[in-house]
Formats: structure tokens, C-alpha cells, sequence
């Protein structure tokens, strides 16, 4: 058998070496791939997780946007004056700092007999 010369010896060399180099690159880009689908699966997961939370937070605005409007049509109802209700409001403060039934006609506008019931239920004491 015939010896090899150097020659030789580098060429055998290098073709292992080049063959480890193409398996571990080959080993490199299949891990790449699973951690490239790994990386798109949670990136859809995120963007379901988004989705949902969107649609949520657009219900929930809407929902916030309801009772506010509930909310202001309540205290419009509440406040305006000119009522019944706020007259009665004002005729009953107006009573609970001694005011008469006579006071109540001239300042609220109600009928006599209104503002003397109002008067003699504040006025009766408690038991």
C-alpha cells in the first residue's frame, strides 16, 4: 500500500472537516425553523389574545358610553328647575328653615293646599 503524502492527508482533512461544518450548519437552520414556527405560533396567540381584548375594551366603551347618557339624562331630571320635583325640593327646604304655607304659595307657585300638607308633614314631630 502506497503511502499518502501530505497532499493528500490535507485533502482527506479538509473534506471531513468541511462535511462536520455542513452538518452542523444543516443542524443551525433546522433549529432555526422550529424556533421560526414556535416564534409564529405565539405571535397568532398574541394577536388572537389582542383581537379579544379590543373587542372587549370597544364593548366595555360602549357600555361606559350608555350609562354616562343615563347618568346625564337622571340628573337633568333631577335638576332642572321648573319641575315638579325641584319645586317640591325647594318647598321642602324652604319648610325645613320655617318657612310658612303662605311663603310657599308666593315663592314656589304652589296651590294653597299643597303647601299647607307640605308644611304640616315637615312639621309634625317625630316620634
Amino acid at each position: 500500500m502506497a503511502s499518502l503524502s501530505l497532499m493528500h492527508w490535507l485533502l482527506i482533512g479538509n473534506m471531513v472537516l468541511m462535511s462536520l461544518v455542513g452538518a452542523f450548519m444543516f443542524s443551525l437552520r433546522r433549529q432555526q425553523q422550529q424556533d421560526t414556527g414556535r416564534l409564529d405560533e405565539a405571535v397568532q396567540d398574541l394577536q388572537q389574545a389582542h383581537q379579544a381584548m379590543s373587542k372587549s375594551t370597544i364593548g366595555m366603551g360602549r357600555r361606559i358610553k350608555q350609562l354616562d347618557g343615563r347618568m346625564q339624562q337622571a340628573e337633568r331630571r333631577v335638576v332642572l328647575p321648573g319641575t315638579d320635583e325641584a319645586t317640591y325640593h325647594q318647598a321642602s327646604r324652604l319648610v325645613g328653615l320655617g318657612a310658612s304655607a303662605t311663603d310657599l304659595v308666593d315663592n314656589c307657585g304652589m296651590a294653597r293646599g299643597e303647601a299647607e300638607l307640605l308644611v304640616s308633614l315637615k312639621r309634625q314631630p317625630s316620634h
